[in-house]
């Protein structure tokens, strides 16, 4: 049977701070773990693949070693043997922690199944990604539904997605129907810099006249 491929994020395992901050409906941490926990096993199954796009756990006032100890525990109670995690700002790099994904990634990249579109994955959200004029795809997290979304852009954190995993390809299916922005769509909205201009024109008049008198 072939393995589905599922996404998530911003589960931010063990961290009470992210309950108030981000309005989410748990009484406390060990409730919003265990539903975050349950999520993930009634949709992603045993030999599934689940990319978790960043910030998986904490980060703890008791520091780094009580928050890898808490990760260590959280995965653990995963059924999915094969997790992929894209690095997000609260996650530790630290061996231990790393050894607990199949795979640690800054950033990734990969075509679509159907349509062969580029995917780019990031915690961070981006403005512009590879290949975006040509339809290519951006999946993000880091800023919990509080980002508006741009383009062919989708924020798969858990805050977005009634804290659960979204199935991959029905996310991607989601983008590929939003129109593309043309080339011809992109206007210049920065000014051009004449005060930056005039101050390397200025420099390079001194370096000639510092070069004359010597």
């Amino acid at each position: 049977m072939a393995s589905t491929i599922w996404i998530s994020g911003d589960t931010h395992f063990g961290e009470e701070h992210v309950i108030s901050l981000f309005e989410r409906p748990f009484a406390d941490v060990a409730a919003m773990d265990a539903a975050l926990l349950d999520a993930i096993n009634r949709t992603v199954k045993k030999r599934d693949v689940l990319i978790h796009i960043g910030d998986f756990c904490g980060p703890f006032q008791e520091g780094c070693d009580a928050q890898v100890g808490h990760a260590v525990d959280i995965r653990n109670k995963i059924v999915c043997k094969n997790i992929q995690l894209i690095r997000g700002n609260h996650d530790p790099k630290i061996a231990k922690f790393e050894t607990l994904f199949d795979s640690v990634k800054n950033q990734a990249t990969f075509r679509r199944d159907n349509g062969g579109e580029r995917v780019v994955l990031c915690h961070y959200p981006l403005r512009a990604w590879r290949g975006q004029l040509s339809g290519a795809m951006h999946l993000y997290g880091h800023t919990h539904g509080a980002l508006e979304e741009m383009g062919r852009s989708m924020d798969v954190g858990v805050d977005s997605w009634n804290y659960s995993p979204v199935r991959l390809s029905h996310a991607l299916d989601i983008l590929a129907a939003r129109p593309l922005i043309p080339p011809s769509g992109w206007l210049r909205r920065q000014d051009i810099r004449h005060d930056a201009l005039e101050d390397f024109s200025k420099s390079q008049s001194d370096t000639t006249a510092d070069k004359r008198a010597s």
